[in-house]
């Protein structure tokens, strides 16, 4: 079973899924998380919850230094471990950066006249003399628009990593630094592309391959209009079969809802930075009937340039300002659906009404539609939450502030199979009985879990494939 059947390049580099220790092996209420009557606190999964799954899996599965030891010995090292491993996992966003940053690079059209990259050029670079000798005019552009990036948010966004790193972009010096930096990014990511296409496809690979293919890679806030599709069919399919209906969903949980820094599917970079699935999500809950307008959005996000994007569009809202989502279709390389086309045909009619597009800059044929979502619908989702899903949940929380609905789409397949148990138990803790949780990684409920998997919707996105979509239901 594959976790997709076909891969953009900038999917081989997105997405996602604060470092904070704990004293004991009890949950502990984190930074930030706040203590007022009513309010859940954030908490780290305790050793309690944790010890059937480490009993259930095989030694091999589980992290190095908890392996071999008695219940005992890992009991006592289960709060250092939870601390050392949330401060790995934020660790892993600066990577992720650089995958956004690289993607940019190979398929932004705002800094530059020359033509986008496409898979098969990623694809066909064996070296680093080839990844270089292909792209180097993109790369030479992206150095010297660094010295200057005026208003751009993603060539601003750029110099403060590369300024992270101790470059100064304005001087020669600094522009051949970049330019290696690139170099090296960019061979970085086409060798990942080879080899994780290579395991997509290989038969011998097993489940637990194939569900944790991006468990050694950056953890980067990329996203796009295709989860959302792929939720509204999953959605629709449940409601088919008799398992949803009449408004029943009334509080939504997003892990990982994402930023379109640059579009994963089509590579445009001519609009504002944006985010998408908090709002595909009311927009389908509601036209499926699943949902009253009064639904509420709870988002956790690892990044904090998402969590500020999120927090600064709730604030317009709260002036009266609404929120403008560009919605880019580009065949030229790939056919979508019909079903995928009638899709973004009538994205956000629910939640906003479409108004006149930015246009497209640089190379390429492409449509655009646009939609202003109304500050009411902004102000449906609550203000966002730095959660790592491996390591903490909401708790306690009151029979109605639990979760009819959970989504994870693009982020379980960054963590390996322990990883995605402790997240299985953090979001059976924060579902109401009878909620379901929908996920497109192929994650295995261990015995005696609270989740049941009851099916999965398999989406064609365009003509190279598509994913799979899990169902599971808290018991």
């Amino acid at each position: 079973m594959t976790y997709r059947t076909a891969l953009s390049i900038a999917a081989l580099a997105c997405v996602t899924a604060r470092p904070m220790g704990i004293a004991t092996a009890q949950s502990q209420t984190r930074a930030g998380a706040s203590d007022n009557a009513g309010v859940p606190l954030q908490t780290n999964i305790p050793y309690d919850d944790a010890r059937p799954i480490l009993e259930a899996l095989r030694e091999d599965l589980l992290p190095a230094d908890l392996r071999g030891r008695t219940s005992t010995d890992r009991a006592s090292a289960w709060a250092r471990w939870v601390s050392r491993r949330d401060a790995d996992i934020r660790a892993r966003l600066e990577q992720g950066d650089e995958d956004s940053i690289v993607n940019f690079t190979l398929l932004g059209t705002t800094f530059t006249t020359r033509p986008r990259v496409t898979e098969r050029d990623v694809a066909d670079m064996k070296d680093d003399k080839a990844t270089l000798a292909s792209i180097e005019g993109r790369i030479d552009d992206m150095a010297a628009r660094l010295a200057a990036p005026g208003d751009n948010e993603r060539l601003r966004f750029v110099r403060d990593v590369v300024e992270r790193r101790g470059i100064d972009p304005a001087t020669a010096a600094g522009k051949a630094a970049v330019r290696r930096w690139l170099g090296d990014g960019i061979a970085r990511v086409a060798a990942e592309y080879r080899n994780q296409a290579k395991q997509l496809y290989d038969p011998a690979v097993t489940w637990v391959g194939q569900s944790t293919l991006f468990r050694d890679r950056g953890l980067s806030s990329d996203t796009d209009l295709f989860a959302g599709f792929g939720i509204e069919q999953t959605l629709d399919a449940l409601k088919s079969n008799g398992l949803l209906g009449g408004q029943r969903i009334r509080r939504v949980a997003i892990i990982g809802p994402g930023l379109d820094f640059i579009d994963k599917h089509d590579g445009y970079d001519f609009y504002p930075q944006q985010t998408i699935q908090p709002f595909a999500v009311i927009d389908s809950l509601i036209r499926l009937g699943l949902a009253a307008a009064d639904v509420r959005v709870a988002t956790f996000d690892l990044s904090p340039r998402v969590n500020h994007h999120l927090d600064a569009a709730g604030a317009r809202a709260r002036a009266g300002e609404s929120y403008a989502i560009q919605l880019p279709k580009d065949t030229t390389l790939v056919q979508w659906t019909p079903f995928l086309t009638a899709y973004w045909q009538h994205f956000g009619d629910q939640i906003g009404e479409e108004v006149p597009p930015l246009g497209p800059t640089g190379q390429g044929a492409v449509q655009v539609r646009a939609v202003r979502v109304r500050p009411q619908v902004v102000l449906s989702m609550a203000p966002p939450r730095d959660l790592n899903i491996v390591l903490q949940r909401l708790d306690p929380m009151a029979p109605e502030d639990r979760f009819d609905l959970v989504i994870a789409t693009n982020i379980l397949l960054y963590y390996d199979v322990f990883e995605q148990s402790l997240a299985l138990a953090n979001v059976a803790r924060m579902l109401r009985p009878g909620g379901f949780f929908l996920t497109n990684t192929l994650v295995a409920a261990l015995p005696g879990t609270p989740l049941d998997l009851l099916g999965s919707t398999e989406v064609g996105y365009t003509d190279r494939g598509g994913d799979r979509i899990l169902w599971f239901q808290r018991k």
